[in-house]
Parts: C-alpha cells; structure tokens; sequence
C-alpha cells in the first residue's frame, strides 16, 4: 500500500501520468479505509498498484544505472531513505505525540512497540503473528499499514543485489530470471492464500510477484512496436480492470490469490499504454489534481490510517460518515503539509543536502526511536501522566484469563479425555463437560471455581469464534476447525458415558453477524445464517439428549457500546459518565432469534444461565459490578468478575427450571 519512488527518480523520462496512478491507488486505499461508500470494500487493491508501479521504477532506475556503469548499492539505500525515512519519521513522531496525550499506559506501550517495527520495516511480520482474536486486534493498531512499507523495503534489500548479480554474471539470462521469480512468488501466493492466508497477505515472498510484473514492464523500451489503437485499448483496458476488481470483489475471495491479477495486470496496462507517447488514458491521469494527489499519495498514505484510528476511537459510535470524510480532508492537509514543509525539500535537497548529513540524521533518528521505545516499555506506558484511580480502571483491559493454548482445539479428529483440560474439583472422575468459543475461554476462572465449589470435576476446550453447534461451518474459517471441534466433541460425548453435564458457551453472536455457513468460502446473508442455526442449534440439542446428557447453556452476554475498561477511565478522566451501558429491549431485540431457539428446544435443556438477568434488572445493562469491570472488551467478561459469575450460576441452579421466569417466556 506505499506509494515509494516519487517522480524525481525516475527513469530516463518523467511519467507525470504515473503520478495519476499513484492517485487513484491511494484514493482506493483512503476511500477504502474511511468507508466511505458502500463499494469502497475492494479498496485495498490500491496495494497491489503501488506495488506494480514500484517495482517498474525501482527497476526502470537500476538497470539503467547499471547499463551506465554508475550503479552503487550504498547510493541506492541513500536515496530510499531520502526518499522514504523524512515523512515516515514525521508521521511516527506525531502519531507518539498523540498517543502521549490519549492512550492509556498499555496501548501506549503498544504503539511504541509498533513504532520500533515500523521503523526498522519489520512490521508485517509483526503484525502477521499479532492480529488475532486474543492479540493484537486490526482496528486498534495505530500502524497497521506500514505492513506494506516493510514489504517494500524487504524487496528493496535483497533485490537490488539479485540484480547486480545477474547483470553481472547472467546477462543473457536477465529477464528470465526475473520472470522465473514472479512465477515462483505467485505460485506460493496462490499455494497459501488459502491454509496460511495472514502470511500470505502480509509477507515479501507471496507478495513479490507484484513487485516483479512491474519490474518486467521495465525491460520493454519505449518505442516498441505497438499501434496507437492498441496503446488506446491497454489504458483503457488497464482502468477498466482496476473497475471490474472494486465492483466484482466478494468477501469470499482470498487475497492477494487469483483475484490479485485484476489491478496488477491493470496497472501493467497502465504503464504501457503511456510509454510511447500520450493517450487518452494517460492524459486523464495526467490532469493536475489527479498529479498533485500522486505527490502527496506517500505522505497520505502514511498520514491516514493513524488519523482514522484516532477519530474511531474518540468518536466511538459517533463517527459517522461526515467525521469520516472530515478526518479524510484533515489528512489530505496534513499530508500536503508534510510533503512540502519536510518530504520534497529533503528529497530535493533543499534540506539534509549532503549524504553524510542524511546518514547521521537517519541514525540519529534510529536512536531516537529506541529510547523513547525503551523510555515507554520500561516505565509500563508512562502511568504518571493519569492519576492512579484511572490508570487501574484501564488496567481491567488487561484482566483476561490466562492464555490457554493447551485449551485449545488444534484440529485432532478423535479427542480422548487427556485433549481436555481440567477444572473444578482435583478428584474424581470428570461429570462435566464445559465448551464453546471464546467466550468459554474468558469465563473459565468461573467455571472453575464454581464446579470447585460444587465439589464437582470437569473438562473444558475452547476454538475461538466458534459457537457450540454441531454441523455449522464459519465463513473464511481457514481449516474448518470449527466444524471438526464441534464434531470431535460430539463424538467423544457419544464414546464418553462418564460425562452427564455438558455446558454450551458461546457469545451466540456469529449467526447476526453471518458467519455461519454451510461451507467455509461460502457467504451467507444473516437471514439465512439465522436460519441455519436455528435448524443445526435444534440438531445439537437433540442429539445430546439422545445421548443422555444433561444439556445448560450459557445465554449471550449483554456486552456494552465500547471497551469498558478504556470507556470507564476515560469517563473518570473527564469526571463524567461512560453512558456505554445496552438496554435491555435492545438486548431482547438482538437475541430474539436465540430464545426463539431456546424456547422450541426447552423441553431438552436441563436449564440456562443468564447473564442479562443478572446484569440488566434496571433495564440497563451493567457494565460494572462493586467497582470491576465485567468486561475486558466490549463483551468477553473478566478474570477480576469470577465471583460475581459464580454467584450468578449458583442462584441460577437454586430456581427450577419451571421457576425461571425467562427461559418459558422467552422474548
């Protein structure tokens, strides 16, 4: 998604139309990132056109130095970051500076984090092993985008030198080298996108092969013998490709995949269509505000994502679309800002003239970033800029169940007791089982404690994202594992008689959301993602009856509007109210279609606990009980509120199940 070598590097004639396309990729990213129209989800496709251009200018430059003999690896890296590092630490720099003044201690420690490996160019193999469902989330990562930066910069170490070997000692053998890479990295991409789809998205050698179109375009001269008609045809083929990809993406497909062919083989037509001479396309990509938008597209690109982070999170759920669109006109005019006050001067010298003085400064600006990393991470996020009330609210963000890979289902077909982990009572045999997805996972202390009490053993597994319903798929659920847990389970139940009680734990959010499915790259809308689980919750429920167990579920959590624990300092930060609390009509509404599943399948279930019941008896749903946070997030309860969960079962299992006066009498 980075937008690198800016027109004053470039090959021997100036593309101002290249400036136009560097435009239209980083509108498609910004439109695409701001969500600002409804077609705007195949937005990310702009990566794929920074890419392709950056490897035809990269090797436009390179061969061309190395043609003329004047070709020098250390000037090389001197002018990537002369052309890159001046907006990037600008860019980092401001976003630490407002961290300074929003981000309570942990996310402080995070982003400085996140700035180090932004700025050693690492950062998508970071954020390839941290964006999960435990991790580090992708809307809460204030520099996700520089995941394409160190793409780049990657490609940028290594290639240069691929290159001066093969001028030197495969000459003959130049281009087919080259095209030998692009197959082997597209042949990878394409080997991975779907069991390993995160590296495939975020790492060089599946991502190389966009980087390689565009070097091959650079091994055609101008002048090569293509009629004006045909040169017409490629541009206007190459806008309608880049069209054709924002209109015909579906969330089903797996990016980059076959469906990255579209805007990388568009912005090869591109490239071409201009070569020899002006056209139609390339004089509309050649208009002024198209150009000065190009200009900015590296300083833009940076500038944006941050900025959209921020005002999410300030705004919360007022960040509607006209806050979007403001936040987008602030970054233009941060962006011009930086480009011409701190980008182009250093690039044109204007500034840092001498490489020395550059080498010093990046240096210096290394060094920098280390302390203030080892400032923030060794002082726990700077805690003193918060009074000590707020910083410990904050802390309950942090209040989670330990991590429990053990816990863990992995994908075994045939699970045997030992798969499960214990809890409750350290004796005896194990008479309940407790799962589900991730929900179970940050309720297990509870779950513990309360069998503990009971004098009572369990077992207990977990996957996340998955409810507890056999016969569903996830959509984009890479190894089916939700399927096989479901099913695993089901089976060990059926060869398992020592196991009575089983306990259902799911945030019951997955069919509203349709993520239910009958396969896993199918898409189904949420009606019919409703429907499904209305059909496959009635199976699970009778199959487990047919199996003589004893069937509880644990209800939908009621959650809140925001991350409680950040809402709850913020509110005490400003001596105000959080107000972050669901109402209970609008938990009923939500749900309607849950107990609706519920009440059919009543006479199978042994009982239910409700978290609704023992949070919203005022109509509004607590988000806090005796001064802790429920929730961790928004909806996943934490480890600190155990106690208050055990009282919870314990008065649900003292009511009969006729005495509930929910569960007959669901709404």
């Amino acid at each position: 998604m980075m937008p690198t070598n800016q027109h004053g590097d470039a090959v021997s004639k100036y593309r101002i139309d290249i400036d136009g396309m560097r435009a239209i990729a980083v509108l498609l990213v910004v439109v695409f990132h701001f969500q600002l129209i409804a077609g705007g989800k195949a937005g990310f496709i702009g990566v794929d056109v920074f890419f392709v251009i950056s490897g035809f200018l990269i090797t436009s430059i390179i061969r061309r130095q190395l043609d003329e003999h004047s070709f020098s690896i250390k000037n090389f890296y001197l002018r990537r970051i002369r052309r890159l590092a001046p907006a990037l630490f600008a860019v980092l720099l401001g976003t630490m500076m407002v961290g300074l003044f929003l981000l309570f201690p942990a996310d402080l420690v995070q982003l400085a984090k996140e700035v180090l490996l932004s700025q050693t160019y690492v950062s998508n193999i970071y954020y390839w092993r941290s964006i999960n469902y435990f991790g580090l989330s992708a809307q809460t990562a204030f520099l996700l985008h520089t995941w394409s930066l160190a793409v780049e910069e990657q490609f940028y170490l290594l290639y240069p030198l691929g290159i001066l070997l093969l001028h030197r000692y495969l000459p003959r053998y130049f281009w087919a080298a080259l095209t030998v890479g692009l197959i082997l990295s597209f042949a990878l991409n394409i080997l991975f996108v779907q069991q390993k789809p995160e590296a495939t998205f975020y790492l060089l050698p599946t991502r190389a092969w966009e980087l390689l179109a565009g070097g091959l375009v650079a091994g055609i001269r101008p002048g090569w013998a293509l009629s004006r008609a045909v040169n017409e045809l490629l541009g206007i083929l190459g806008l309608g490709l880049i069209l054709g990809a924002v209109v015909l993406f579906r969330e089903e497909f797996r990016v980059p995949g076959f469906f990255a062919l579209l805007p990388t083989f568009a912005t090869v037509c591109l490239i071409l269509s201009g070569m020899n001479g002006a056209t139609w396309t390339s004089r509309l990509l050649s208009l002024r505000p198209l150009t000065y938008i190009g200009k900015l597209s590296y300083s833009l690109y940076l500038v944006h994502w941050p900025v959209d982070r921020f005002a999410a999170m300030l705004l919360n759920e007022g960040y509607g679309v006209h806050w979007r669109f403001a936040a987008l006109l602030f970054s233009f005019a941060v962006s011009a800002v930086i480009y011409h006050a701190i980008e182009n001067p250093v690039r044109q010298r204007v500034v840092v003239a001498s490489d020395r003085r550059l080498a010093r400064a990046y240096l210096s600006g290394l060094a920098a970033t280390l302390l203030i990393f080892s400032l923030v991470h060794v002082t726990g996020g700077l805690p003193g800029r918060f009074s000590d009330d707020v910083v410990q609210i904050a802390r309950y963000a942090s209040d989670k169940a330990d991590d429990m890979p053990q816990c863990e289902f992995a994908g075994k077909a045939r699970l045997g007791v030992a798969d499960f982990c214990r809890i409750g009572a350290s004796g005896g045999e194990p008479q309940w089982l407790v799962y589900g997805d991730s929900h179970a996972w940050a309720a297990q202390p509870a779950f513990d404690k309360w069998l503990r009490l009971k004098g009572q053993a369990g077992i207990f597994m977990f996957r996340n994202s998955c409810p507890p319903v056999h016969g569903i798929h996830l959509f984009h659920d890479t190894k089916d594992y939700c399927f096989a847990f479901n099913r695993a389970v089901l089976e060990f139940l059926q060869s398992n008689g020592g196991i009575r009680d089983v306990l259902l734990v799911s945030t019951w959010r997955q069919p509203i959301e349709a993520l239910l499915s009958t396969s896993p790259d199918l898409k189904l809308s949420k009606d019919d993602s409703v429907r499904l689980f209305d059909i496959k919750f009635s199976e699970t429920m009778e199959h487990l009856n047919r199996l003589g167990k004893r069937i509880y579920v644990w209800e939908p959590v009621p959650g809140a509007r925001q991350n409680v624990p950040l809402a709850l300092a913020s509110a005490a930060l400003r001596n105000k109210s959080a107000s972050i609390e669901i109402g209970l009509d609008e938990y009923d509404s939500t749900y309607q279609y849950f107990f609706t599943a519920m009440r059919k399948n009543w006479h199978l279930i042994a009982g239910s606990f409700s978290p609704s019941q023992a949070l919203c008896g005022t109509g509004r749903c607590a988000v806090s009980v005796n001064g802790i946070p429920v929730y961790f997030d928004n909806a996943h309860v934490t480890a600190s509120s155990a106690d208050f969960w055990v009282r919870m079962m314990q008065l649900g299992e003292s009511r009969s199940k006729e005495a509930n006066p929910r569960a007959p009498t669901i709404r």
